[in-house]
């Protein structure tokens, strides 16, 4: 039978929420899917019993912890579906929600990088889109007025049938294969973080349309992985930060591009110069900081690898 849709999965050490994820992908019906795991090297010896326990999964095995883009990109070399989701391991679906949004899909040929409504596990909100990063929304107070004049506000874009935000999650991000191949597929110059939002950058430059359909939704523990100890609250929080001017870098140039990076630098330098005094973890993501953004500026090279 014809595989309808492919799943791609990305895990680092979420056997819990991932467990729960696969489970509500099983209560799928109607629909011929298949599903890829890509293990970014979690190195905890429980992929073998997942293995057993979900043995319709394809199941790859990367030797280092790749980041999620490229991870991504080497899920999406084992699919056989012209439909790709990719999809969070922290994430729940409704039962029997994958048939119809493809069946909609199909029919409905303009929605391009496609997106539906995630709650968290009290039924909220997780505003799961949003405005592209630039001089207008490079803080949370400049985003509130953005979001207004735009008329992209929360309630605005949660209440509406299909919504047409700037980029949408990648913890819940559907296309067909062949944009997919358009878009030359995930950005690996990001390691975690605006990977989603230089996805959806890319596909409004080709003319093809990001879509918030809310008749669909799914339950999203968001930053539930990225909060598990103090080490990866930490590298995650930092990776925040590097990964912001990575996107200015790649979507900006001259006189711009700088302008926005010193902003960006003097903001959080501010944050950091407050908090630090309160929090050790503050003050080892300001360290780590420092570091990058002295290389960076130094070299005139914000993009790393790791």
């Amino acid at each position: 039978m014809k595989v309808e849709l492919s799943i791609i999965i990305v895990n680092y050490r979420s056997w819990d929420k991932l467990k729960f994820c696969l489970k509500s992908i099983l209560n799928q019906e109607d629909i011929n899917l298949e599903v890829i795991v890509v293990d970014n090297f979690s190195n905890d010896n429980k992929i073998t019993e997942f293995k057993k326990n979900f043995r319709w999964i394809k199941w790859i095995e990367n030797k280092a912890n790749l980041g999620f883009a490229k991870a991504c990109n080497i899920g999406s070399m084992f699919t056989s579906s012209k439909w790709l989701l990719f999809l969070n391991p922290d994430t729940l679906l409704d039962t029997n929600s994958l048939s119809t949004l493809i069946n909609f899909c199909n029919s409905n040929d303009e929605h391009k990088i496609i997106g539906i409504k995630q709650l968290n596990s009290k039924n909220k909100h997780t505003n799961s889109f949003g405005l592209f990063l630039n001089m207008f929304t490079i803080n949370g107070f400049f985003r509130i007025f953005s979001r207004f004049f735009k008329g992209h506000t929360y309630r605005k874009m949660n209440s509406n049938l299909i919504s047409y935000p700037e980029w949408i999650s990648g913890s819940f991000i559907l296309l067909r294969k062949n944009d997919f191949k358009k878009l030359n597929g995930w950005n690996e110059n990001f390691w975690m973080y605006y990977e989603d939002m230089d996805l959806c950058k890319r596909a409004q430059k080709l003319n093809l349309k990001i879509s918030l359909l809310n008749n669909w939704k799914c339950i999203h523990f968001h930053g539930e992985s990225s909060r598990k100890n103090k080490e990866i609250a930490i590298k995650t929080k930092t990776e925040v930060i590097k990964s912001s001017h990575i996107y200015i870098s790649t979507h900006f140039s001259g006189l711009e591009s700088s302008i926005i990076h010193f902003i960006m630098i003097l903001s959080k330098l501010i944050e950091f110069l407050i908090l630090s005094l309160f929090s050790s973890n503050k003050r080892k993501i300001f360290k780590l900081s420092l570091l990058y953004w002295s290389k960076s500026v130094l070299t005139g090279n914000w993009i790393r690898k790791n």
